[in-house]
């Protein structure tokens, strides 16, 4: 009869892979959970041989898991393993009743390793433990290595870094933000809207580090509902966690990108494809393979693509109460801010912070061309957004003869990213440009029934 293997992870992608590994390569029975509640469940009915949970998870957390099957199970209890990229909490885990830990990440042949010796009755082989080590090692090194590469070709990243963070925090409504990167064998905060820089923020360290060694996102509407015990002391009121890794041009991730906050604030997969992109953006610069400042263009200004990509995920919520405003003026505009000189970033600096006072929240600005700036703002008051926008662009029309054209849209289901509505902008924005200068036009875009007309 072949053994019972049940895997449990929240990161679908990483339990998938394990999965399809041990079902090709060995004749175990292999299934896999993405909770801890279906995980408990099925541990009653189907009664696994050995089960290997993910420590950190959103509904039941790893270590509640363990406590539950101990309790819970009739004998012959499965043997577990408790898997985590944060290593503080090995010493909870044994005592709940976990008989091993495995640091993350672990190679899926060292899982194969370690499974074939529990069902043996022997020890963990020592190098599995020790290529987790090593892995963990590697990381530091390539994290450190890509930090020394951007900062000696561009020395005042972190700065720009930093500013970006407050950029991002006050998209996401006034959130935390944070980069944190592997550095000296500890993931530190490398730029950050609210922590001290090369500080580990308490109550998400740990998760954070699980996105590092893991590879995978993380989405957490309420970390309260987190690992408790030891664990559980270490987290304050937060509430909402998002985080995602951010990798080097061979896949490598050396940190990770994340929003944090201790209000309930809505945050969902499109949310998540803005800060996926973000985070990638800031990898080019690390990689050495993009130009720029990473995700900002200039001073408060996102880069076109970055824009474009930001308002592709923004369009999924307009069918949830409320409207986008997007605006296009023709101030003709620098296109970078280069920051080669101390000068030249404290007037970045001062730019920036000044543009990120005015920004209202889900706001974002960026240069569609030379002679053009864009702007769009998901809000819940179309009229007052629309106002907020005009304010925005005539801030950078020092000559006061910018035209500026703005549309709001709202119940619609978009799915072109948005190049409909951004060509009839720039229709609208001609329009106005033939009328004179500081000519404003707007528009208000949304479905409409219309009654057939009765036959007679």
């Amino acid at each position: 009869m072949a053994n019972k293997i049940l895997l449990v992870d929240d990161s679908r992608d990483l339990l998938n892979a394990y999965v399809q590994f041990l079902q090709a390569l060995t004749a175990h029975d292999v299934r896999g959970v993405a909770s801890g509640h279906a995980a408990l469940e099925m541990a009653h009915s189907w009664r696994p041989d050995i089960v290997v949970t993910d420590i950190m998870m959103p509904d039941m957390n790893g270590l509640d898991l363990i406590t539950h099957m101990r309790s819970e199970l009739p004998p012959p209890l499965p043997v577990i393993v408790a898997m985590s990229g944060f290593p503080d909490v090995e010493q909870e885990a044994r005592h709940r009743g976990a008989q091993v830990f495995q640091p993350k990440p672990i190679d899926p042949e060292d899982l194969v390793a370690l499974i074939d010796s529990l069902l043996a009755n022997r020890e963990p082989p020592p190098h599995v433990r020790a290529a987790a080590d090593a892995r963990r090692e590697q990381a530091s090194a390539l994290a450190e290595s890509a930090v020394a590469r951007a900062l000696g070709r561009r020395p005042f990243f972190p700065q720009v870094a930093q500013l970006g963070a407050r950029l991002l925090s006050r998209y996401f409504d006034g959130a935390g933000a944070a980069l944190l990167l592997i550095g000296d064998g500890h993931l530190k905060v490398f730029a950050s809207s609210n922590w001290p820089i090369g500080t580990q923020p308490g109550g998400v360290i740990g998760h954070a580090l699980d996105v590092v060694m893991s590879g995978s996102t993380l989405i957490v509407p309420d970390l309260r509902a987190m690992p408790s015990g030891a664990v559980r002391s270490t987290v304050p009121d937060w509430r909402l966690l998002a985080a995602v890794p951010v990798r080097v041009a061979d896949g490598t991730a050396i940190g990770t990108l994340m929003i944090a906050d201790r209000r309930a604030l809505q945050f969902d997969v499109q949310d998540l494809g803005i800060l996926q992109h973000i985070a990638g953006r800031l990898a080019e610069v690390f990689s050495g393979t993009g130009a720029g400042l990473g995700a900002l263009e200039g001073a408060g200004v996102i880069r076109a693509d970055s824009w474009r990509h930001m308002l592709a995920c923004e369009l999924a919520h307009l069918g949830r109460g409320r409207a986008l405003v997007v605006g296009l003026a023709s101030s003709p505009v620098t296109a970078t801010i280069p920051v080669r000189s101390r000068e030249a970033m404290d007037a970045f600096e001062r730019a920036t912070n000044d543009i990120i006072a005015r920004l209202p929240p889900r706001t974002a600005l960026g240069y569609l061309t030379p002679e053009r700036i864009a702007a769009y703002s998901i809000v819940e008051q179309p009229v007052a957004g629309a106002h907020a926008l005009v304010t925005l662009f005539e801030s950078f029309d020092e000559q006061r003869q910018a035209c500026v054209a703005i549309i709001t849209a709202s119940d619609l289901c978009p799915t072109d990213g948005g190049a409909a509505l951004l060509e009839i902008l720039q229709c609208l924005l001609a329009s106005a440009m033939t009328r004179g200068p500081a000519t404003v036009l707007g528009a208000h875009i949304a479905p409409a029934a219309i009654d057939r007309p009765r036959a007679a």
